[in-house]
């Protein structure tokens, strides 16, 4: 799997589109699809950007790899989490801060 191929997942799972990410860039979505069909990279400033907009890593983008201290299970939980409406993570997030406020661990 491939940077663009990664960014994809990673577009998806956010429920956004690749439009979205080459206009928070700054750059002509023409720019960004043909970085796409040619398989080049964005310069690293914008590397930066789009792993940000999407709350992941740069170095996970390139290489796969992620520097996260997050294990596979917990990546998988977290990707779960971001596939839920807002109003479940709303709900689950209560929920968790209700049980750390009375102490218990998760």
């Amino acid at each position: 799997m491939d940077f663009w191929e990664r960014l994809k997942i990673e577009i998806k799972e956010r429920d956004t589109t690749q439009e979205w990410i080459a206009g928070k860039i700054e750059v002509p979505f023409g720019t960004f699809r043909k970085w796409l069909t040619r398989k080049t990279y964005p310069n690293l400033k914008q590397g930066v950007e789009i792993a940000g907009l999407l709350e992941t890593s740069a170095e996970y983008l390139v290489t796969g790899k992620d520097p996260d201290i997050f294990s596979d299970e917990e990546r998988k939980l977290l990707r779960n989490y971001r596939k839920l409406d807002k109003a479940d993570q709303e709900n689950i997030t209560l929920a968790i801060e209700a049980w750390l406020r009375k102490g218990q661990s998760l």
